[in-house]
């Protein structure tokens, strides 16, 4: 799902609510996501790279020992929920 989809507080653009994980949201589920968990979105959001490679922003000042362990806890966790909704290519079979 991208962001722009929840941006209705109505309904879904066709009108189904929200699935998410198998699960569906009859209202927008952004209204469950608190202060401190957009916060930590907009962290995770600042450190990817968007794909190109290069050197990753860290939240904290210094190195990747300066980091608080938990926080990169925190963003590997994200980072992987985000691959799994991430739709992946289908790859057609050579027949």
């Amino acid at each position: 799902m991208l962001p722009v989809e929840f941006a209705s507080d109505d309904a879904t653009p066709d009108g189904g609510g929200w699935i998410i994980h198998g699960r569906v949201f009859a209202e927008n589920p952004r209204r469950l996501v608190r202060e401190p968990e957009r916060e930590m979105v907009r962290i995770w959001a600042f450190t990817r790279t968007g794909g190109f490679g290069g050197a990753r922003l860290l939240p904290d000042r210094g190195g990747i020992m300066d980091q608080a362990a938990v926080m990169l806890d925190a963003l590997n966790v994200m980072d992987d929920q985000a691959a799994e909704l991430t739709p992946k290519p289908q790859h057609r079979r050579e027949e």
